[in-house]
């Protein structure tokens, strides 16, 4: 059973189990909580650089579940405009798992429309398929993960570093692939990023420390050469399930598929161009 009160920096739901009733606060995460999330999940190495990224990213935030003091679960997200993405939702294995897991993603949610973002996406794995599909997200594609192929050797001299006169294209290609304008996440991640072109036209990107790696090209032939160059930096990569040519390449050259998560949409769909992205962050 379920009872819920909340504020603007947090919410409260007391959950009753038989004859026993527990509080369990949804807050926003500070620095000094981060430490206790960790150490209850070990083996996930990254969580700590993914949480402290959320906390002080502007376009970002990250919540917190406690069940009478101890940490149960966290959320994470980020908004651009009118879109946002939900990047996380975590809960330890507890007896109610579903249901702070519910509370979770309704916070992150409400947080999210708060700041404007009138549609949500997220990747997710098919055990929190459910979870999001019973508060309105639907389908728009599997995800797949290709990795620890043998990759070809780069060979076209078109593909230079990402320099500030490129900026520009970088982000009408990814508008292009996405339907989102996410500018602020993009100008954060242009370190290292290489562009394909052709006389001043900008026909394919690759942010290789954006996620697993970020290309958009506007063509098979300028995906695939750029994903020769983002190899020796991620080990796998992630490909929309019609994007036909990336994978076929991929399996011809030893890499083996696995299926890590579906996209899914919460809100008025996004002008998706999945044919145009060859690795999906």
């Amino acid at each position: 059973m379920l009872h819920e009160h909340a504020n603007d920096a947090s919410t409260c739901t007391c959950l009753t189990t038989n004859t026993m009733e527990h509080t369990l606060h949804i807050t926003e995460m500070q620095r000094a909580d981060i430490d206790r999330a960790c150490a209850l999940q070990p083996a996930d190495r990254w969580l700590r650089g993914r949480m402290y990224w959320h906390l002080i990213t502007p376009y970002a935030l990250l919540v917190q579940a406690e069940l009478n003091g101890a940490y149960v679960g966290h959320g994470c997200a980020t908004v651009f405009h009118d879109s946002g993405s939900v990047n996380e939702v975590h809960v330890q294995p507890l007896r109610d798992a579903a249901t702070i897991g519910s509370a979770l993603l309704k916070d992150v949610l409400a947080r999210m429309e708060a700041e404007g973002a009138t549609r949500q996406l997220t990747l997710a794995a098919p055990r929190d398929q459910p979870l999001f599909a019973s508060f309105g997200f639907v389908p728009e594609g599997d995800v797949f993960e290709y990795g620890y192929g043998k990759f070809l050797q780069a060979t076209r001299d078109e593909v230079v570093n990402l320099e500030p006169e490129h900026i520009l294209g970088v982000l009408h290609l990814d508008r292009q692939a996405t339907g989102e304008d996410r500018e602020q996440l993009i100008r954060e991640h242009l370190y290292l990023g290489s562009v394909y072109q052709e006389g001043s036209c900008i026909r394919g990107i690759s942010l290789p420390l954006l996620g697993h790696g970020l290309i958009v090209a506007d063509s098979p032939e300028v995906g695939l050469e750029l994903q020769r160059w983002l190899f020796p930096i991620q080990p796998v990569v992630h490909m929309p399930e019609c994007q036909f040519a990336g994978p076929a390449h991929l399996v011809k050259q030893g890499y083996s598929a696995d299926y890590p998560c579906m996209r899914m949409v919460r809100g008025p769909r996004p002008a998706y161009r999945p044919t145009m992205i060859f690795a999906y962050p």
